[in-house]
């Protein structure tokens, strides 16, 4: 439970420090007073997002402080699983920093807002002037009856194989994500690699392909000049080759009278031999380029189909085919495995579909046998508040896919008066009829989740009289067992708190606060009189106030 409770620069707060005390307290206050700013300040506490506009003075921080009393048998494993320190009396506190930023805190260990939402909302629950939307709201629905039934052990063994079930086919959905981005179609792929492993590359062969077209386009000026370089050398009487054997001969003969007519020799034979090379090479040449139409035909159409792969990969030169074929192997052996892990995820799917479909089944059965015993309990709160003639069913129905609760829908179907048909709560109830509606569902609520706190923010909207008086004896009965703290504007509600809290604003020439104290003896009976009479209540509002109060 909450025991204390305190807030510094909220709003209009500057300074507020309250110890709570178990059971049924009420609090009370002029409109305006800035009951709601207390309520802001505590789900702030609870894990709401910060907001700058809360800080009273901008320049200072805003510290929000709760210390809770907790049992061991109850909490200790929750905090176990959110990775905090479990004590008894847990202090959780929030700042909210003049930059902008907060921080948050359990027992002086940071901790981010998601675990602290998730533990607080075993603590405490606040019921605001919204929260009748929940009636149509299906986990608010479905967290009821689960909670009265005690079905967090089917409900768990669901949940478990719901989360393996999401994560198979986000796995399934992210492999089909990654074939279609890679062009991991294994079938195309394939196509793709033998199409390039039937081309039978060859390292530089495009570059050799280019050459030799380019010698058969120039064939004809090719052979020309080979002819020539032929008549040259064996034209008559005396070819090129006859006149550097006879220049070898002259030299040869001379030789031997000076040193440099040697080397004139010997340069003579050189030139001899290079030529005779040279002459050799360039006939055995011109027997190899002899144009050859049919080849010309068969290097275009390679020319051609080395050109479209390369096209076709995208690819700027056509030597690189080579490594875009490997690369398609490396792809294909990735895509393969692929398939192989989509075929086994979607077995897997399909496994966990049929246990989903049985423990959904469980789930539901569950929920229909205990329907006429939560419909027979609000029945029971709707009598002791005035309501003996209202009619309450819940209808449950099958859905066709999976939530993380299964695949019920449910909705609360009600009538006020007898011989009406039953339709759904929201379109028929009034504003009244909704408070005590939720009432009743929050007080079911409260008690089968075991919390220990709960806040109502003006649950006695609609209703007044008698039917004020036995909400009050309601919320006094169920703090009994658990804290109820309800802020309210009627005495027959106020009266009935075993601790009283007045809210009051305080307005000065350059500053207002709001501050909360508490009433006791004549203040409290002063501020009964007022909630049944005004500000400036009557003797008999006094007297009528005294015996609300003494009633208890």
């Amino acid at each position: 439970m909450l025991r204390h409770l305190k807030i510094s620069n909220f709003a209009l707060i500057e300074e507020l420090d309250i110890a709570w005390q178990a059971g049924f307290t009420t609090i009370t206050g002029e409109t305006g007073a800035g009951k709601s700013i207390m309520l802001g300040a505590l789900n702030h506490l609870l894990g709401q997002r910060a907001d700058l506009k809360a800080l009273k003075n901008p320049d200072q921080k805003c510290i929000i402080e709760g210390i809770f009393a907790l049992q061991k048998e109850s909490y200790q494993a929750l905090f176990e699983s959110l990775e905090l320190d479990y004590e008894p009396e847990t202090i959780i506190r929030r700042e909210i920093l003049p930059s902008g930023k907060s921080r948050a805190f359990v027992n002086d260990s940071p901790v981010r807002l998601e675990s602290l939402s998730e533990l607080t909302r075993h603590l405490i629950d606040i019921h605001s002037q919204h929260d009748t939307l929940l009636l149509n709201d299906s986990r608010f629905q479905l967290d009821l009856i689960d909670s009265f039934g005690n079905h967090q052990a089917q409900l768990d063994d669901y949940q478990s194989t719901f989360k393996s079930w999401k994560q198979a086919q986000a796995e399934w959905q992210s492999l089909k994500e990654t074939n279609a981005s890679e062009g991991g179609d294994l079938d195309y792929l394939e196509f793709l690699h033998q199409e390039l492993e039937e081309a039978k590359l060859i390292p530089g062969e495009f570059e050799d392909i280019e050459a030799k077209l380019d010698n058969m386009e120039h064939s004809g000026k090719i052979d020309a000049a080979l002819s020539s370089i032929e008549q040259l050398a064996n034209a008559q009487p005396l070819g090129l080759s006859d006149m550097l054997r006879q220049l070898q001969t002259e030299l040869k003969s001379i030789a031997n009278y000076h040193p440099k007519l040697q080397s004139f020799s010997e340069r003579a034979q050189s030139l001899l031999i290079e030529y005779e090379d040279l002459r050799q090479e360039l006939e055995a040449y011109a027997t190899e380029s002899q144009f050859d139409p049919q080849e010309k035909e068969q290097l275009d159409q390679r020319m051609s189909q080395l050109i479209h792969l390369q096209r076709k990969h995208q690819l700027d030169l056509a030597e690189d085919l080579i490594a875009t074929r490997d690369a398609l192997d490396a792809k294909m052996q990735a895509a393969a495995d692929r398939e192989v892990l989509l075929q086994k995820l979607e077995a897997q799917i399909k496994d966990l579909e049929e246990q989903l479909t049985e423990r959904a089944e469980v789930l539901h059965h569950a929920r229909m046998t205990l329907k006429p015993k939560l419909e027979k309990a609000v029945l029971a709160l709707l009598k002791d508040l005035n309501m003996s003639a209202a009619s309450f069913e819940i209808e449950i129905s099958r859905l066709e896919k999976f939530d993380s609760r299964g695949n019920n829908q449910l909705q609360f179907l009600f009538s006020a008066n007898p011989g009406q048909a039953m339709k759904p709560l929201q379109k028929v109830a009034s504003g009244g009829e909704l408070s005590r509606v939720m009432l009743s569902l929050k007080a079911i609520l409260a008690t089968s989740q075991n919390l220990p706190s709960i806040i109502f923010d003006e649950i006695d909207t609609g209703v007044s009289g008698e039917t004020a008086l036995k909400i009050g004896v309601i919320l006094k009965t169920m703090g009994q067992s658990m804290q109820v703290i309800a802020i309210s504007h009627l005495a027959q509600i106020a009266s009935k708190g075993g601790q009283h809290y007045l809210v009051k604003k305080e307005m000065g020439s350059s500053n207002t606060r709001t501050d909360i104290i508490p009433l006791e003896g004549e203040q409290r009976l002063r501020e009964v009189a007022r909630l049944l009479a005004g500000d400036t209540p009557s003797e008999a509002a006094l007297a009528n106030a005294r015996e609300l109060i003494e009633a208890n």
